[in-house]
């Protein structure tokens, strides 16, 4: 088990996910609340997976075995973006193998002093002569429609701009408890969100950073370990 890292730039789901617009203790408290929690695995093998999965190459009854020694929950999201493939191939292009893309896999949004959020994506494809960005949503719990609108109306402050900016986001969501079950969702799909209502979920989050950020300063430091054996055995 691993304890879940802190970032100073944390990802676009996370904040899709823990803001309550207009509440900013309740945000600050989701915030705080993995802050010890440890996680037993990542999901960067289910986007790595993503560009192979989405273009049908590869059979959900065997992706188990190209992507062997995962963790049942990644395991299972592999097998539904391998399902996805099969009944609705693409043809991704990895943005690494396309560098004159002058996309990348990981792009900044800076919401206001020091407060920088980043979001993923690992591909695109052409849909209708239109560039697609797929953005991953592997969680178990589900979410409200207004928090994935907010995951992809962020997808595409980060990607849709400059020589991208006719390009479009989609969400691959695969939450659920018992089965997972790959679901696109198209960002035309989703009810916008007004430029009010962003700015609301801005200035929430980055008062609820300032409350966050102030409480982890003033927890007490652990205390370090002593580099030899206490030959007393002493009680901390």
């Amino acid at each position: 088990m691993t304890k879940q890292a802190r970032s100073n730039a944390p990802l676009a789901l996370s904040v899709a996910t823990v803001t309550a617009p207009g509440n900013v203790r309740l945000t600050a408290d989701r915030m705080l609340e993995f802050d010890d929690a440890k996680i037993g695995f990542t999901h960067a093998k289910t986007w790595g997976a993503m560009p192979v999965a989405r273009r049908g190459v590869i059979k959900s009854c065997s992706s188990h075995l190209v992507y062997s020694g995962t963790h049942p929950r990644v395991e299972a999201c592999i097998r539904a973006l391998c399902e996805l493939g099969e009944r609705n191939p693409v043809e991704t292009k990895r943005f690494e193998d396309f560098p004159q893309s002058g996309l990348t896999t990981n792009r900044k949004i800076e919401w206001g002093p020091e407060i920088l959020i980043s979001v993923k994506a690992v591909c695109w494809y052409i849909k209708a002569g239109t560039p697609i960005i797929p953005l991953l949503q592997p969680r178990k719990q589900s979410l409200p429609e207004e928090a994935l609108t907010l995951y992809s109306t962020l997808g595409r402050q980060a990607y849709c701009t400059g020589d991208w900016v006719i390009g479009q986001t989609e969400i691959v969501d695969l939450s659920g408890e018992d089965g997972v079950y790959a679901t696109v969702i198209n960002h035309s799909d989703l009810k916008q969100l007004s430029d009010a209502r962003v700015h609301e979920y801005v200035t929430t989050y980055i008062d609820a950073k300032k409350i966050v950020d102030r409480v982890r300063s003033e927890r007490p430091k652990p205390r370090p370990k002593p580099t030899t054996d206490d030959l007393f055995d002493r009680p901390e």
